[in-house]
């Protein structure tokens, strides 16, 4: 009981700073833009989504994944935690050292290879400053994490989100008049996107001096190998999940059968749709951070695999009431993103069920980090991107845009299955699945009756997908809550 306790608190305080940041960045980006900026829907939204892919492509693979190396190595009682702190920041400062001198050197490439129209160019340079200092800020912030310093975490992540924001407002409300806003192009509002991003990622970076310089201390280079052993595989599976995730519009840019121009203007329905999917994967993404550095401090407890199992249950009930809640309250939802890109809300329940399934996913996977198994991770999101390739051309001809979303929910699945099969043999975890499928298919159900046959005012839609939301919570509460936890 006081394990959960525990990890309720940290979701909470990690859950706000994070959610609370997303929630921001999903009005700025989601509604804002649509609604203000990115109003001529000639494709600017897709190439500012595309942009944003490789941004976290890159982020992925030049963080080279040291945060979780971070929590395997400080969890081994015989480390000495300041050593490998240093360590894995002076890595995490080499690669982007190393990124910023391939760049120069073969910048005409890189160019070539993203198909940008040529006046984009000096939105990519803003891009890679917004890499470089995310990069870096990534380990003081996985030790925040990792020693429950939820508050410092909490404030200063939070504040260059208001940075970011205010910057984006001044710049399209108040630098910018009206008619300026209206004329400009869609490279110069990118561009002012970007700008804003960078300045707040260099905000954070000041107020972290203080870990900085720990980081430069003197350090173990022993057990680079190790650590390289341990966090290679999780690497390639980062980055292949992040064109799982998000590299999208990037398939249909090249499998459409228009020009890239066009593929990307006919990309912006969807992109607007996967927009207000977020509403789950910020739930999803605040649990993860509290859960990952909470499964390696008590995976040594004998109960250990049996509150795994129960984190898990939890977790989808929490995410089937968040389902139901959006789905049955579409026409309420669809105003957060502008009048011209709503053609794609249908795909929205699609988009919801396949991030719940990457969360699931997330859980079944804890064991190969836990077992320094993360080599058998790499195989299943080898698996996944090789399916995920294989879709698109597939299905892209017959589906079009509409056909990413499908594939994100299939490939998801998919994944699911192989990770709960390998857990089974290598790690087993009593996961209750006749009861993680019932939440879902109750969630789906009611979902999808409610949309088919209910149609009232969108006040009282809202009442009544709070009775269906409680009901859930409640039942959750009479069998699972006190079966799990023992309660009287």
């Amino acid at each position: 009981m006081q394990v959960f306790k525990s990890l309720a608190k940290e979701t909470i305080f990690y859950g706000l700073s994070y959610s609370l940041g997303r929630l921001l960045n999903f009005l700025l980006v989601t509604t804002y833009l649509t609604h203000k900026v990115f109003v001529a829907e000639d494709g600017s939204l897709s190439l500012y989504q595309d942009i944003y892919f490789y941004i976290a492509l890159l982020l992925g693979l030049l963080t080279l994944r040291m945060e979780t190396g971070l929590f395997r190595f400080l969890s081994d009682e015989k480390s000495d935690s300041q050593s490998i702190y240093a360590l894995l920041s002076q890595i995490v400062w080499l690669s982007c050292l190393v990124f910023i001198l391939l760049l120069w050197v073969f910048q005409k490439e890189a160019f070539d290879f993203l198909a940008y129209p040529s006046d984009y160019k000096n939105c990519i340079f803003l891009a890679c400053g917004i890499i470089v200092l995310d990069v870096v800020t990534s380990l003081p912030f996985a030790k925040m994490r990792y020693d429950k310093k939820a508050k410092r975490y909490a404030w200063i992540k939070l504040f260059g989100i208001l940075v970011n924001i205010g910057l984006v407002i001044f710049f399209f409300e108040l630098y910018l008049n009206s008619s300026q806003l209206t004329n400009l192009a869609g490279q110069s509002k990118i561009y002012f996107i970007l700008l804003a991003n960078l300045i707040s990622s260099g905000v954070i970076f000041i107020l972290l001096l203080r870990e900085f310089i720990q980081g430069f201390k003197l350090a173990d280079w022993s057990v680079l190998k190790k650590i390289f052993q341990y966090t290679w595989p999780l690497i390639t599976i980062t980055a292949i999940f992040t064109i799982i995730q998000n590299g999208y519009t990037s398939f249909l840019k090249f499998l459409l059968p228009g020009s890239t121009f066009e593929n990307l203007q006919a990309s912006d329905q969807l992109n607007a749709t996967v927009r207000l999917a977020v509403i789950m994967n910020i739930f999803i993404t605040a649990f993860n951070y509290a859960a990952e550095p909470f499964f390696f401090r008590h995976s040594k407890e004998d109960d250990a695999r049996l509150n795994y199992a129960r984190l898990n249950l939890f977790f989808v009930i929490a995410c089937s009431i968040i389902y139901i809640l959006t789905c049955t309250n579409l026409s309420l939802v669809s105003n957060f993103i502008g009048p011209g890109y709503r053609n794609s809300l249908p795909l929205l329940s699609v988009l919801l069920l396949g991030n719940i399934f990457y969360g699931i996913y997330t859980n079944f996977s804890s064991w190969y980090k836990l077992t320094d198994n993360t080599l058998m991770a790499a195989g299943i999101s080898f698996l996944g991107l090789i399916l995920n390739i294989i879709l698109f051309i597939f299905l892209t001809p017959r589906l079009g845009t509409s056909s990413a979303a499908w594939i994100f929910l299939i490939v998801n699945i998919v994944m699911c299955v192989f990770s709960y099969i390998q857990g089974a043999k290598y790690y087993p975890i009593p996961y209750e699945l006749s009861k993680i499928l019932a939440y879902l298919l109750v969630a789906i159900g009611i979902s999808y009756l409610h949309n088919q046959y209910i149609h009232m005012h969108p006040l009282l839609n809202i009442i009544v997908s709070i009775i269906y939301s409680a009901s859930i919570l409640y039942y959750a509460y009479k069998v699972e809550w006190k079966t799990n936890m023992q309660l009287k």
